[in-house]
């Protein structure tokens, strides 16, 4: 299956690529039994920016004004793609969850869902 982008930029990768990339994230970095990426720089892509608190390193996260409205951790978070594609990392629940499509005023909706069905 082929990926998406758009006006030039983006990668363009399919729905198990998108996982792999968040199971990297979700593991802080390590790839089995290789560092790929920085521990210490995973736990930074967590940290709220100076402008906006929703936003970390290039990863959005559910704090500010991008806080859903269900009971996920402020630890959640999320690269979202044109379209509607989302890799959302939840290392609280060993989980990472990968939309594609999915109009994005729902993601916070569905997550809430996904929340529900793991208690």
């Amino acid at each position: 299956m082929s990926g998406g982008g758009h006006s030039g930029g983006g990668i363009f990768i399919n729905s198990t690529d998108h996982a792999r990339f968040g199971l990297l994230f979700l593991r802080n970095g390590k790839w089995e039994d290789k560092q790929l990426i920085s521990s210490e720089w995973v736990k930074s892509v967590k940290q709220s920016s100076e402008a906006d608190p929703g936003y970390g390193y290039m990863w959005w996260l559910n704090k500010g004004n991008r806080k859903w409205d269900n009971d996920l951790s402020e630890d959640v978070f999320y690269a979202s793609g044109f379209g509607g594609n989302y890799i959302v990392v939840d290392q609280e629940h060993d989980l990472v969850v990968v939309t594609r499509w999915l109009e994005p005023s729902k993601l916070g909706e569905f997550m809430g869902l996904v929340a529900k069905a793991l208690d």
